[in-house]
């Protein structure tokens, strides 16, 4: 009896040790073929070729169509890993992009607005052949590209249709048809522009278009000769432009906190009725609608005295490589495989859409754009001239464009008349100079 009990406990011994060992012997090999699926994904990835992306919060159209493109490039490509990093609006780029060159830290692809200097200082490296032919405006020295027009893009005035309908108030025809309206619907207890001067580069938007109306419309070579002592910022018509920047500030016609106020809160007061016109792009107006599904927008140039418009040619925005990039063959072919990504016909169509912008490659490209987009492309090309040129271009001294926009900010809001800040625009100017001649 014992015997069978003990013999009974040894079979059970030995049924649960075979089990145990099947088992075991499934787990290591579950775990020896598991470990050969890793070892092959770390050969992929060791395969993988990563390279860095560095661009410009412009807008958060521009933002997420930056972001969709190197999503859907990595789907196609998932050799190419594209790490990228968004620089925000609340900063000035061009600072950033000095700091990363001082810390090497340029990456491979950069987007860049006056590519001159970072050509002239051997920061950029040469674009391929095949990605230049697929664009109309490149920055070329030697014979030899370094950059290539990203998009084509516009400034002007976006206004609520149904406010202008409300009173009886028509597109402006002049400028003193402009400072009519403001006029009626200051009176009205709206206001008629808003600004975000808390954001130091919205005030670019009427500073330049001050520029292009009362200077370069008269002399397209001004900034040059400005380098060259011909022309001063103390000029008469200097003085005009400052002049009828001011006015608008001292009339009461944009919004009373608009050096604290942010560029993107601007959408929202749009949204709600509390301003009538905004001085921006036509990318804007997505985030407006997105807050107001029933807005009707329309949109403008702001005319001359004389009632000719010269509408703003933003060709500001550019896709460098690093001589970094160049120098390294597989980062150099993955960055040239972004960007004839970029360009391809399915991916350029959505990016022009999602910002309103105007294409910039040689073969023509058919956006499917909403009302408001295809307003503003006829209001561009039926302007009386298109001006490209801006303050903060090529002819313009490292720091001027900053320094300027800031010793505005706080001038028009002062008592200092415009032509004790035309001096000082000019010993700005000056120093500037000065000081970029130093350092060559």
């Amino acid at each position: 009896m014992i015997n069978g009990r003990k013999r009974g406990l040894l079979i059970i011994s030995i049924i649960i040790l075979v089990s145990l060992l099947v088992i075991l012997c499934g787990s290591l090999f579950y775990d020896n073929i598991r470990n050969k699926g890793r070892t092959k994904s770390a050969g992929e990835d060791e395969n993988q070729v990563e390279i860095e992306l560095v661009y410009a919060y412009q807008n958060a159209q521009w933002n997420s169509a930056i972001e969709a493109t190197v999503r859907n490039f990595e789907k196609k490509y998932p050799n190419i890993k594209v790490n990228y990093e968004v620089n925000y609006e609340d900063k000035v780029y061009e600072d950033i992009l000095i700091k990363k060159i001082a810390r090497n830290e340029l990456g491979d692809i950069v987007q860049l607005k006056t590519p001159e200097p970072y050509a002239n200082s051997d920061t950029l490296g040469e674009i391929s052949d095949e990605v230049k032919n697929l664009v109309k405006y490149t920055y070329d020295v030697g014979g030899k590209t370094y950059a290539v027009g990203a998009v084509e893009s516009t400034s002007g005035i976006i206004y609520n249709k149904e406010i202008f309908e409300r009173y009886g108030l028509s597109v402006p025809q002049t400028y003193q048809d402009f400072l009519n309206i403001c006029k009626t619907l200051k009176s009205k207890g709206i206001d008629p522009i808003g600004v975000g001067g808390s954001d130091l580069w919205h005030m670019e938007y009427w500073v330049n278009h001050f520029f292009r109306t009362d200077v370069l419309s008269k002399n397209p070579e001004w900034l040059s000769q400005c380098s060259e002592g011909v022309v001063s910022w103390t000029d008469a018509e200097v003085i005009q432009m400052l002049a009828d920047l001011k006015n608008l500030f001292d009339a009461g016609y944009v919004n009373d906190d608009w050096q604290t106020t942010r560029d993107g809160n601007l959408p929202y007061r749009m949204a709600e009725g509390k301003i009538a016109m905004m001085y921006t792009g036509p990318w804007t107006s997505f985030a407006i609608q997105k807050l107001n599904t029933s807005m009707e927008l329309g949109w403008f140039y702001v005319p001359g005295a004389n009632g000719v418009t010269y509408a703003g040619d933003n060709l500001d925005t550019f896709w460098s490589v690093t001589k970094e990039c160049e120098e390294n063959p597989d980062k150099y072919d993955a960055a040239m495989t972004f960007l004839k990504y970029f360009y391809s016909e399915q991916n350029y169509t959505l990016t022009c859409e999602a910002i309103c912008s105007f294409p910039l490659t040689k073969e023509w490209i058919a956006t499917a754009g909403v009302p408001f987009q295809e307003e503003t492309e006829r209001a561009f090309r039926s302007s009386d001239k298109q001006i490209a040129t801006y303050i903060g271009n090529e002819d313009t001294p490292v720091d001027f464009e900053k320094g300027m926009l800031l010793l505005l900010r706080s001038e028009l809001k002062s008592e200092v008349s415009v032509t004790d800040a035309a001096q000082h625009i000019q010993q700005l100017w000056d120093s500037c100079e000065a000081s970029q001649e130093a350092n060559q």
